[in-house]
């Protein structure tokens, strides 16, 4: 049956024992489409673009989306302030205006997308993509547990907290997920950049400590992905009709 290109998300940072062997099963299966992240590495963009697949490379300020298309990256994806996971602390606004005074290429933006509003300002921003996480995980065909689901509906963006403790990369994860592992939210140390955790640890983020973006308020419930969909092709509908001066 066919069906639309998909990707398969890459942490490449040197410290990940597993990347090589995940690339193994990607160029196996001829992968269209790896998302990369922490790290730019002109090796990896060579051995997907081998089996003729394509990467495009996380990154959240100008400087690191030079270095990732100098080492061969295809696309961008601007991570601005308030997306879910590993994320950075620029305006949207400022992030894709400074990349896309240079890059013509892909451009996708993330951060607090979670209405088809503001998809199509996304578009207006100069994106051409509009990158989504946290509205997904809460749909019935994502494979997060119920609870995570539901702690995202009920979460609003003072709920999202800011830490590079769990992997020692700075994110946003739920606080409700903080507060379950039996930690204080507002007084997590830093976490060390050079020793990222890939499964050891007792508490383990993605697992117990779950990712999400600012935009969590605009979801008001899990439900399958076709009606979220629907519901983002309407809402962006009406947004561009009322621009129509």
């Amino acid at each position: 049956m066919p069906a639309a290109p998909f990707a398969v998300n890459q942490i490449v940072h040197r410290s990940n024992p597993r990347v090589e062997k995940d690339l193994e099963v990607c160029a196996a299966r001829r992968v269209p489409i790896i998302i990369t992240s922490l790290g730019a590495r002109e090796d990896i963009n060579e051995a997907v673009h081998k089996w003729g697949g394509i990467t495009f490379h996380d990154v959240i300020d100008d400087r690191f989306a030079r270095k990732a298309v100098e080492k061969g990256a295809d696309g961008i994806i601007a991570v601005a302030a308030g997306a879910g996971g590993h994320a950075g602390l620029l305006s949207p606004f400022a992030l894709m205006q400074e990349i896309r005074q240079w890059f013509e290429g892909p451009l996708a933006l993330s951060g607090a997308i979670a209405r088809g509003g503001a998809i199509l300002a996304a578009q207006a921003m100069g994106a051409d993509l509009a990158y989504i996480g946290s509205a997904f995980i809460a749909t019935d065909e994502a494979h997060a547990s119920e609870a995570y689901k539901h702690a995202i509906v009920g979460g609003r963006a003072a709920d999202i907290v800011y830490s590079s403790y769990f992997t020692g990369v700075h994110g946003n994860y739920l606080r409700s997920s903080i507060l379950e592992s039996g930690l204080d939210p507002d007084h997590l140390p830093d976490g060390d950049p050079m020793a990222m955790d890939f499964g050891n640890a007792k508490i383990r983020a993605w697992r117990d400590i779950w990712g999400a973006g600012q935009g969590i308020g605009g979801i008001e419930k899990v439900e399958p992905a076709p009606s979220r969909i629907s519901k983002f092709l309407e809402q962006y509908a009406q947004r561009r009709n009322r621009l129509r001066f």
